[in-house]
């Protein structure tokens, strides 16, 4: 036994398959992101890149849905032009060009989080740097130097409050939206230890009276499942605080678990069946056997054709056919 199991109840509302998902937040919503992605779900992740504190979170939240980019944060340092409120990998060398692709992300994220069933946000710290050229919270520092920034602490009270004024906004638009909250396992380090256990206190805190307060919102407790139940160092990458890819798995396994109908669990058993088929390599690609189960695989393809798009697959498998 190499760990310590904890239950976690079935949520009381399930995802299933065809859900639009809207994900935004820390790194980690990125790791779900592209597991929902990678079986075969309707998510937008993340559209303006990685963002860490609540208070930039919901500011983007809130700017997709009514006037967009803040036109007042777009900044220029060395060759490169980028936005307080986005991730330093979202940037430009061309200020027109870059503020017309913030536009587009801008104009489809609207698109999605207006027709997603689901939201899922996940906070990564309480720590936040406001650039003391403007006086505005950022998302990022994009590598600016520190003097430049003043670090602030976000309470529990006013990330409780940011959730409520951005949900009222969404749900104008958007009124049966369903939100799930999760923690973000990776420890922040550069903030301290103690200091990052203190934060994640403070998100735990508030993401739960969240709960209390909104019918239609739930949490996932990545963080808990990460620090309490795998608890050992072989389930973290070398540099110690960013979840492997095996604890990645098995978080994911267990967000199955409490969110996705049976209907929604039979799919992801029989893709995973699939994605083994396709990576499949083998010896001799033009012997006969391997080409029955080439036709073999494109049969199992289309019959999932009514409930997701796998053209990509199929053409994949057909174009290794002779």
């Amino acid at each position: 036994m190499f760990t310590l199991p904890f239950h976690i109840p079935p949520n009381p509302v399930k995802i299933r398959l065809k859900d639009p998902i809207f994900s935004i937040g820390s790194c980690f919503s990125d790791n779900m992101g592209s597991k929902l992605r990678e079986y075969k779900f309707d998510i937008v992740t993340n559209p303006l890149g990685i963002i860490y504190n609540p208070y930039s979170t919901f500011k983007n939240l809130k700017l997709i849905l009514s006037e967009g980019i803040d036109p007042d944060n777009f900044i220029k340092s060395g060759n490169i032009y980028f936005h307080w409120d986005t991730h330093s990998a979202i940037s430009g060398t061309d200020l027109n060009n870059f503020k017309t692709l913030l536009e587009d992300r801008s104009r489809l994220s609207r698109q999605s989080l207006i027709a997603a069933e689901w939201l899922i946000i996940t906070f990564g710290t309480i720590y936040a740097y406001k650039y003391k050229g403007n006086d505005k919270i950022v998302a990022n520092c994009h590598k600016i130097p520190q003097k430049e920034f003043e670090r602030i602490t976000l309470t529990q009270e006013e990330i409780i409050e940011d959730y409520q004024e951005t949900l009222e906004l969404i749900r104008t638009i958007n009124p049966n939206l369903k939100v799930i909250l999760t923690v973000s396992p990776v420890r922040h380090v550069r903030d301290g230890l103690i200091e990052n256990n203190i934060s994640k206190a403070t998100l735990i805190s508030a993401v739960h009276e969240i709960v209390k307060q909104d019918a239609n919102c739930y949490y996932f407790p990545s963080y808990e499942i990460m620090i309490d139940e795998l608890r050992d160092y072989r389930f973290y990458k070398s540099d110690m605080i960013h979840p492997s890819s095996q604890a990645v798995d098995y978080i994911w396994a267990k967000f199955g678990q409490v969110f996705f109908n049976q209907e929604t669990l039979k799919f992801i058993d029989n893709w995973n069946k699939i994605l083994k088929s396709l990576s499949h390599r083998p010896f001799h690609p033009h012997s006969p056997e391997h080409q029955k189960f080439l036709l073999s695989t494109i049969k199992k393809l289309e019959q999932l054709e009514s409930k997701v798009d796998v053209t990509e697959e199929i053409s994949y498998v057909k174009n290794q056919l002779i």
